[in-house]
């Protein structure tokens, strides 16, 4: 999507590829359930089996149930979170009265789920499964942004840069000129530009060039300028490291989303921290407690005999329910002051149109790693704020968008990708590329540089000549070696035992060269292969290695990376590794080694592998896998 758009017509497409991608995510986890053992659905984080009732209560007038393993140990289930909606089920046996509830809260072992109403005794006083269901949440807000941007004068107002219109500079910076001490020149023009937008201004961040820090720097100066500032991200992880850095930076910022899906480091930061120490939420605190004396006691007056137990049982919870009503109103009322005093909010983009920002609006707002946000979620930043920066590289990861419906109708196209395209093809830059990366040795560096970037990028001094060993590029070429692709039972993805043998070989070169464990990081970007080489490695290295996806790994680097490609087929297959975006990811993620290994026949048949190839043998950094077995 090259030139203007009609708003009305792309506003109703974007709806209906939302729709068509909430049916798959609906579809895929029915299946799931339908298809995949309970192992396997556990091994995905789709499910909690083997759990007991450890404890019952009550949250708002809900009945609140906190499960854990039987016999102890840590959860798994890693998709259910504060929020997810779940269903509690038996192991081999349907109920036709199986509760839904909301997970309140979690904690490495311990899960707490809301009921509206009591659950049935046998999903407290046995063992149970909990089933992630789909989540309503997060599409209603996302379809809730577009309709407010159709409907809502904060949304008519981005109208027209939506459909085209180029963005729109001051010809003065708003606070004074950068100071470029620590600095290179384009990270001083992203700051410059930012501070000029009257709407909005786009930060192209390759790998290593620091976006991140010119965003903080951003957020800094709108802070001390008195402007309240959104600062937001698509993950979690990615907001708690703007948390991080803007600490570091001296930044006060309050953390808005659950405890348990933030990192340690950050809680002293999340509104709940904050708002423990205002005296509202301390009455609120002591008010629940009370009502949950008061639901014990209606509990023994019906077990009691004798005349009456019934409605002085009634009494005590209807004035439970008071108690825990005004408790609530007052947790809102802290919650309110908490956020109505901080310089910096920071949230997920589809946290924003969580309860506690209600009606607050921000001069001000940026959005990290935009280039991983449909566009509907990004829309949710900008209703929110009168201008916004946004900055990400729509060559590394896209969005995650699991219709192929919704992928071929574009919803993976992000905001900052369809207006970055836009105004490049208008000849009217809406933002700027940073070109100077802080992280790759020159030599790891070349090829996405010249395969992806026009060979723009430069290393910074520090870094130019910091390999290991003088070779810090190896790529490992199993072509011959038998090293077999396969999909393991019960699953979708694909591993390579032979090529998963050799990665852990090349690891354990790196600790044997002198590496810490924590220096190093395997990745794939199939699920199955990072399991099996988790196998692999746990009984070979210390702890500290890390072991992940490339989707989950990118944002971070490491001294040294293994990435194992896995593919290997006669018929030259390569799946989603034709979206180089993922290689791009996977070869930009180290510092001072890269090891590639992969089968160089199947890959090469696409060109961008080819071309990688060629490089390594060009560069002698080609080896095969018979030599380094």
């Amino acid at each position: 999507m090259m030139g203007p758009v009609d708003l009305d017509a792309h506003l109703d497409r974007l709806a209906r590829l939302l729709a068509a991608e909430r049916e798959e995510e609906r579809r895929r986890l029915d299946e799931a359930r339908g298809r995949l053992p309970l192992r396997e659905r556990e091994a995905r984080g789709l499910a909690l089996a083997d759990l007991e009732a450890v404890e019952e209560g009550g949250l708002a007038g809900r009945a609140l149930v906190h499960y854990a393993r039987a016999g102890g140990g840590e959860l798994s289930g890693a998709r259910i979170g504060p929020g997810s909606p779940v269903r509690v089920t038996l192991r081999r046996e349907e109920r036709p009265d199986e509760p839904q509830g909301i997970v309140a809260s979690r904690s490495r072992a311990r899960i707490g789920v809301a009921f509206d109403d009591a659950p049935p005794d046998w999903a407290t006083e046995g063992r149970v499964v909990l089933e992630l269901l789909p989540s309503p949440v997060t599409w209603e807000r996302l379809s809730g942004g577009l309709r407010r941007l159709r409907e809502e004068r904060e949304g008519k107002r981005w109208h027209a840069l939506l459909a085209g219109a180029p963005p729109r500079f001051l010809a003065r910076p708003r606070g004074p000129a950068a100071d470029g001490a620590a600095l290179n020149p384009e990270q001083r023009a992203a700051l410059d530009l930012a501070d000029r937008a009257e709407d909005l201004a786009l930060v192209h961040g390759p790998p290593g060039t620091g976006k991140t820090t010119v965003l903080v720097e951003i957020v800094r100066r709108a802070a001390a300028r008195g402007e309240p500032v959104l600062a937001c991200a698509p993950s979690n992880l990615a907001v708690d490291n703007l948390v991080e850095r803007l600490a570091a930076a001296g930044v006060d910022a309050v953390r808005l989303g659950h405890p348990a899906r933030v990192l340690p480091s950050v809680l002293s930061h999340t509104l709940e921290a904050r708002v423990e120490e205002h005296e509202a939420a301390r009455i609120a605190a002591e008010l629940v407690a009370r009502a949950l004396r008061l639901r014990r006691d209606a509990r023994k007056r019906k077990a009691r005999r004798g005349p009456g137990r019934f409605s002085e049982a009634r009494d005590a919870e209807r004035e439970a329910r008071a108690l825990l009503a005004e408790a609530r109103a007052l947790e809102a009322r802290a919650e309110a002051d908490v956020l109505s005093r901080a310089p910096v909010v920071l949230a997920t983009l589809t946290g924003l149109d969580a309860p506690p920002l209600a009606g607050r609006r921000f001069a001000l707002a940026v959005v990290d790693e935009a280039t991983q946000a449909v566009e509907p979620a990004a829309l949710l930043a900008l209703l929110r704020a009168d201008r916004a920066v946004l900055a990400g590289d729509h060559l590394q990861l896209p969005p995650t968008v699991l219709s192929a419906e919704a992928q071929a109708g574009g919803l993976g196209t992000s905001l900052f990708e369809r207006l970055w395209a836009l105004h490049a093809a208008a000849g009217t830059p809406a933002g700027l590329t940073l070109l100077e990366q802080h992280r790759m040795d020159e030599r790891i560096m070349r090829f996405p540089s010249e395969a992806l970037y026009g060979g723009r990028l430069r290393a910074h001094p520090s870094v130019a000549r910091h390999g290991l060993d003088g070779a810090p590029l190896l790529l490992v070429d199993t072509s011959g070696a038998g090293h077999e692709e396969s999909t393991p039972e019960g699953s979708d993805s694909r591993q390579n035992e032979g090529e998963a043998e050799l990665a852990a070989r090349e690891v354990e070169r790196l600790l044997a060269a002198g590496l810490a464990p924590s220096e190093v990081a395997v990745i794939s970007p199939y699920d199955a292969q990072v399991q099996r080489l988790r196998q692999l490695l746990a009984a070979r290295c210390q702890e500290g290695l890390e072991v992940d996806t490339v989707d989950g790994f990118q944002g971070r680097e490491k001294e040294a990376v293994v990435v194992s490609l896995v593919r290997a087929n006669a018929a030259g297959e390569v799946g989603f590794l034709a979206d180089v975006r993922r290689m791009n990811v996977a070869i930009t993620r180290a510092r001072r080694k890269l090891v590639v290994v992969g089968d160089g026949a199947t890959v090469a048949r696409h060109p961008f592998y080819e071309a990688f190839l060629r490089h390594a043998q060009e560069a002698g950094a080609w080896a095969s896998a018979w030599e380094r077995g």
